[in-house]
């Protein structure tokens, strides 16, 4: 079996396992274990609705009546958005949310197809706005 007969179900599968693991690991950490039940249990139940997908995936090419194969191409805007997400935490986690968020939301927009600077700007600008007024001062809690 070459990388051109598996199923896009599986390699999609395989990357959320990933993910997944990944996710679980990182709400292991947690210095607080009840914090992490509720990211735990949703992590196990996107494992449970993975196998599945997978299973379905595994049962195509077994029977080989769906020639669904993996396309990549079609993995670029996901990939590039995984990575943007990502790209957004770090930062975040360097120059705190507001600022993060700043930068993030008008990227994203416009890769998404605005392009309306005022739609950009104000969008930006009420979001951060609303986190700060609701978190901050209502609630008073500190952001990253």
């Amino acid at each position: 079996m070459n990388l051109k007969t598996i199923n896009a179900d599986i390699v999609a599968g395989i990357i959320l396992l990933i993910i997944s693991a990944i996710s679980y690991n990182m709400a292991s950490g947690f210095d607080n274990p009840d914090a992490a039940l509720w990211p735990k249990a949703v992590i196990i139940l996107i494992v449970i609705f993975t196998a599945l997908v997978m299973a379905n995936g595994f049962k195509k090419m077994k029977e080989n009546t769906e020639a669904k194969e993996a396309d990549f191409t079609k993995a670029i805007a996901p990939v590039l958005t995984l990575a943007a997400i990502t790209l957004y935490a770090v930062l975040m986690a360097h120059a705190g949310f507001f600022i993060a968020t700043a930068i993030f939301c008008p990227l994203s927009m416009y890769a998404l197809g605005q392009r309306n600077w005022l739609a950009l700007i104000g969008v930006t600008a009420g979001l951060n706005l609303f986190v700060y007024v609701l978190f901050v001062m209502q609630l008073e809690l500190q952001m990253p």
